[in-house]
C-alpha cells in the first residue's frame, strides 16, 4: 500500500481529493460537490454473464438483516431540478407495470435468497408511487406483504408527494402495513415550489400533512430543499419552522444539485429563471439550517436527516449506506446481493417483457471488489458525522490512519473535522462536504492500491 500517494498526485488529483487547502473551510472546503453519492464502482459482468451469475447468487438463503427498494418509475410532472425524471403517469403504462411489478414480486419469491430470511426494511420510492391510482398502489402493497417475509419491526416507506395523494391513497397504504410516509415537500414556499415544476401550494402541502399526522398511524418524514429560485435564507428558515410547527417526525435537509444541461439550468443560463446560490452561498444556508436544527432540539440522524423522537428511524437509509443485501424491483431500481451489484432495466419495455417471459429484468452486474467494505464503512459512518479508525483498521487488516493521514491532517487544520485518539468527527463546516470527503477517502484507498485508478467528478454543481 502506497502510503506517498499525496507526494505523488498531479495537482489536479490534489485539488479534487483535498480541496482548496488554504481557504475557508466552510465556504471554500472545496470548489462544488463532486458527485451525488459518494462510492466506488465494482467490477463489471458481462452482459451474457449477467443471468447465469443471477441464478447463482439467488440461488441461496440468507438471514442478514435485508432491505428492500422498490422502484415506480412515473411523476404527474417533470421537476426542473430533477435528473431521475422517467416517465408521465399515463394510465396504460402504469397499469401495464403495475401488472408487471405483481409478478415480478410472485416470481423473485421463488428464489431461496428472496424468499427465505426477514426483511427489515421496505422503500417504496420512484418517481412518485403516489401518482399510481389507488386500485394500483393497494395491489402492489397486497403482493409486497404476500410476496416478502418481512420482519416485525419492519420500516415500511411510502415515499410521494402530496398533489393527488389523496385520503383513500392515505388509507390503503396504512391498512397494508406502511408505517413511514417519506414526502417530497421541498419548500412551502409557493412560489419557488412553483418553479421547480411543484404543483400544491405550500399551505396545501401543510393541510395535507397535517391531515397524515392525524391518523396516529405512520411517521411522516419530509424533504427540504435549499438553494432553490426565488428562495433567501430566511424562507429556507421559514420552511424549516413551518415543517416543526406541523410537527412533522423528522426532516431532510438538502442541498439543490443543478445538474448540467438540466431543464433548470438551460433557465438559468436563458435568463428566464434567477440565478441560484452558489454552493458557496449554499454552505451558508446549510450553517444557519444546523443551528437552527439544534436550537429546536431535533436529533441528527445523519448528515442531511434530522427527527423529532423516535418515530422516524430512518433505517433504510443507513442500511443502504452500509451496503446491506439489497432486493430491488421495479424498473430502474438498484439492489445488492451477498457479493454483487445490480440495477434493473429503466426502460418500462424491455422491463415488462423480460418479467412478462419470467426473466429477472436485469439491464447490468458488478462485483464488489475487495475494498468494498472499507468503502461502505466509509460512506456510512461519514454519513453519520464521524469515522472510526479503530473499525477500519480492523477490516482492512491494515493501518488505514496512517494512509488518510496527510487528507485528515489537513482537514483538521481548516476546521472540517476534530481527531480524538482513534476517532474522526465532523465539524458543522465539515457536514456540508461530507459526500466529498467520503469520496475522497475512497479515492486515497484506491489510489494506494490501485495504479490505474482515476478519481472522477460528476457534472451537478451547474450553479457555480
Amino acid at each position: 500500500m502506497n502510503l506517498n500517494w499525496h507526494m505523488e498526485i498531479d495537482s489536479e488529483t490534489r485539488q479534487l481529493i483535498f480541496g482548496n487547502e488554504n481557504e475557508d473551510g466552510l465556504t471554500r472546503g472545496y470548489d462544488r460537490k463532486r458527485v451525488v453519492h459518494a462510492g466506488g464502482k465494482g467490477a463489471p459482468i458481462r452482459p451474457e454473464e449477467t443471468q447465469s451469475v443471477w441464478k447463482f447468487e439467488t440461488s441461496s438463503p440468507s438471514f442478514v438483516p435485508k432491505a428492500v427498494y422498490i422502484n415506480i418509475p412515473f411523476c404527474q410532472t417533470r421537476c426542473a431540478y430533477c435528473g431521475f425524471f422517467k416517465n408521465l403517469a399515463k394510465d396504460d403504462m402504469m397499469e401495464s407495470f403495475t401488472e408487471t411489478l405483481v409478478k415480478e414480486l410472485k416470481l423473485s419469491a421463488e428464489l431461496p435468497l428472496f424468499g427465505k430470511g426477514n426483511v427489515n426494511a421496505v422503500y417504496i420510492g420512484g418517481g412518485t408511487p403516489g401518482a399510481l391510482h389507488n386500485s394500483q398502489i393497494e395491489r402492489i402493497l397486497d403482493a409486497i406483504n404476500q410476496y416478502i417475509p418481512i420482519a416485525n419491526d419492519c420500516e415500511f416507506t411510502f415515499e410521494t408527494r402530496t398533489f393527488e395523494f389523496t385520503k383513500d391513497k392515505i388509507e390503503t397504504c396504512l391498512n397494508a402495513g406502511v408505517n413511514r410516509f417519506s414526502l417530497g415537500v421541498q419548500s412551502f414556499n409557493s412560489a419557488a415550489r412553483k418553479v421547480i415544476g411543484r404543483v400544491d401550494d405550500g399551505d396545501v402541502v401543510a393541510r395535507k400533512i397535517e391531515e397524515m399526522k392525524k391518523y396516529n398511524h405512520a411517521a411522516v418524514s419530509i424533504d427540504l430543499m435549499y438553494g432553490l429560485p426565488y428562495q433567501s435564507e430566511k424562507d429556507f428558515m421559514e420552511d424549516i419552522l413551518i415543517a416543526d410547527e406541523l410537527g412533522v417526525d423528522g426532516m431532510a435537509l438538502y442541498q439543490l444539485n443543478v445538474f448540467d444541461d438540466s431543464r433548470l439550468d438551460k433557465k438559468v443560463k436563458s435568463g428566464s429563471l434567477p440565478t441560484v446560490p452558489s454552493t458557496k452561498e449554499q454552505a451558508i444556508y446549510h450553517i444557519k439550517a444546523y443551528k437552527m436544527m439544534q436550537n429546536l432540539a431535533y436529533t441528527q440522524a445523519s448528515m442531511s436527516h434530522w427527527t423529532r423522537g423516535t418515530r422516524d428511524r430512518s433505517l433504510y437509509n443507513r442500511m443502504s449506506k452500509e451496503g446491506c443485501v439489497m432486493h430491488a424491483y421495479g424498473a430502474g431500481a438498484g439492489g445488492r446481493t451477498a457479493s454483487c451489484g445490480y440495477f434493473t432495466h429503466p426502460s418500462l419495455t424491455p422491463y415488462i417483457n423480460m418479467v412478462m417471459n419470467g426473466i429477472k429484468p436485469l439491464m447490468g452486474m458488478t462485483r464488489t471488489t475487495e475494498n468494498s467494505r472499507l468503502f461502505n464503512m466509509i460512506v456510512s459512518q461519514t454519513d453519520c458525522g464521524h469515522l472510526r479508525f479503530d473499525t477500519l483498521n480492523r477490516a482492512a487488516g491494515t493501518d488505514m490512519r496512517s494512509l488518510l493521514e496527510p487528507l485528515v491532517n489537513s482537514w483538521q487544520e481548516r476546521g472540517l473535522v476534530t481527531v480524538r485518539e482513534n476517532l474522526m468527527k465532523l465539524t458543522p463546516e465539515g457536514q456540508f462536504w461530507y459526500v466529498n470527503m467520503a469520496q475522497a477517502m475512497i479515492d486515497v484507498i484506491s489510489l494506494a492500491t490501485d495504479k490505474e485508478y482515476i478519481p472522477q467528478t460528476a457534472r451537478i454543481s451547474a450553479q457555480n
